[in-house]
This record gives structure tokens, C-alpha cells and sequence, in this order.
């Protein structure tokens, strides 16, 4: 069983990676600052990342005398996976268009990003749901096909990578004081 709870939790690290991608130990480039609209955009984006990942704090459960019981867990976990990055894709559709040069490029390849992703998660959670679990074997099998859907995932670091390409972007993250309390990070 060790197996598959690390499978399971493998299959998730990548996802969960977007969700904490944000944090950044990075300090601030020396004589630059922040644009105080840029760190107010960011900070919008960090609280929506922020509550989306509140949802993923239970991981699925695995019970080896159970395999339906686990499979159905992971469906559940997959699918609070879902939603918690359709409530990033909406805190960054809500936060705008971040105010830098080439802003919206950013987030639209962040938004590609997390549309891709979601549909990969949609097509992860249907296999396992119809996946024929009567025995250890056979839910292995089911979490190595779910492991292997999701690892077609383009860019498993996630939305905020796409954001932090951009230099101010990049910039505001590192100085944002929403995104350090909110991951625990220090410059």
C-alpha cells in the first residue's frame, strides 16, 4: 500500500506545486522596487491561490482493506483539486489585467495553463471513477493510469511561473507582503 499512497501522492504534487508556486525566497532586485499597483495586483492573485489551496489540505485517504473506499477518496480529493483551480482561474480572471508591460500575455498564458490543467484533472477524476477497483492490484493500476494522465501536464509548476516570467510581475511576487504571510516566506 505504500506504493500507492506514494503514487497518489505524486500524482498530486503537481498540482499542488501550482498551488505554492507562488513563494519565492528571491529577494528583490538591489535599487528596484515594485510598482504599488503591480504588488496590489499580486496580492490579489496570491489570496485567490491562497483559499484555492485551503480545499487541498485533506489529501486523499488510503485504506488497503478498502480499494472502492480509496478509489472514491481520490475521486473526491481530485475533485476539490478541480475546484480549487477553477477558484484560482477566477482570482485571476478577477484580478484583472495586471498593470505592466506585457501583463496580459502573462495572464493569458497563466490562464491557458490552468485550463489545461483542470481539463487534465477532469479526464484524471472520470478515469478513476469508472475504474474497476476489486483488489489491490487493480487500484494500483487505476492510480499508475491516473499518475500517468497526469503527468501529461505541460508545466507542472504552474500558473504563477507564467506571471513570474514577467520581470515586474516577477518583481512584485518577491516583495509581495500578502504572498509572503501567505507562504511562509522571508526575503
Amino acid at each position: 500500500m505504500n506504493r500507492m499512497h506514494s503514487a497518489v501522492l505524486a500524482m498530486s504534487a503537481a498540482v499542488l506545486l501550482s498551488c505554492t508556486a507562488c513563494s519565492s525566497d528571491a529577494p528583490a532586485a538591489s535599487g528596484k522596487h515594485a510598482d504599488p499597483a503591480a504588488l496590489a495586483w499580486v496580492d490579489k492573485v496570491c489570496a485567490s491561490v491562497a483559499e484555492g489551496s485551503a480545499k487541498l489540505s485533506q489529501p486523499p485517504a488510503a485504506d488497503s482493506a478498502a480499494p472502492g473506499k480509496t478509489r472514491d477518496a481520490m475521486v473526491a480529493f481530485l475533485d476539490r483539486l478541480g475546484s480549487a483551480l477553477g477558484d484560482m482561474s477566477g482570482g485571476l480572471r478577477a484580478a484583472g489585467v495586471p498593470p505592466v508591460p506585457d501583463g496580459q500575455s502573462a495572464v493569458d498564458k497563466a490562464a491557458a495553463n490552468l485550463t489545461e490543467t483542470t481539463n487534465k484533472i477532469a479526464a484524471t477524476k472520470s478515469e478513476m471513477e469508472q475504474a474497476k477497483v476489486d483488489d489491490q492490484a487493480s487500484l494500483r493500476q487505476a492510480v499508475a493510469d491516473a499518475d500517468a494522465t497526469m503527468g501529461q501536464l505541460t508545466d507542472p509548476e504552474g500558473p504563477i511561473k507564467d506571471l513570474k516570467a514577467n520581470p515586474e510581475l516577477n518583481l512584485a511576487f518577491a516583495e509581495s507582503a500578502t504572498c509572503k504571510r501567505v507562504y511562509g516566506t522571508s526575503s
